[in-house]
């Protein structure tokens, strides 16, 4: 298999919050809050070894479905460099989305909606003005 850059850098991204779980393992508490109501407060809850590794796994799947699905799962045939950025994207925000997770059971209190949706809605409009701007836009 020919590991690209942006696939090294995907799956770079998306083993740190797994490294960052596991070195800070003793101070999450056993049952992880993984999810968070408009209000701010979490409504969902995970044992810890899911909570360390659900949304990196969840992003190596998505990862793994962009770069290597049948062409006719798109409607869309993208360029190279379309699909590299993509992959890089998606881990990015996999990863940071896993970092506020971590943060917020070891205790750091933010408002998530500030937090985890502004900057992936930042990074998000950044990444379509991207690709249209490069072409990758068709109608």
């Amino acid at each position: 298999m020919n590991v690209r850059s942006s696939d090294l850098a995907a799956y770079v991204l998306l083993a740190l919050p797994v490294l960052a779980g596991l070195l800070l393992w003793g101070a999450l508490p056993d049952r992880m809050a993984i999810h968070f109501g408009t209000s701010g407060a979490p409504d969902n809850y995970v044992a810890r070894p899911l909570g360390v590794v659900l949304a990196p796994g969840v992003g190596l799947f998505a990862v793994l479905v962009t770069r290597y699905a049948p062409d006719w799962l798109s409607r869309t045939y993208t360029a190279p460099q379309v699909e590299r950025a993509t992959v890089v994207f998606v881990a990015g925000v996999v990863a940071y989305v896993q970092g506020f997770v971590l943060a917020w059971n070891l205790g750091y209190r933010a408002d998530p909606t500030l937090l985890a949706v502004a900057p992936v809605l930042v990074a998000a409009g950044a990444f379509a003005v991207y690709t249209y701007a490069r072409g990758g836009a068709s109608a």
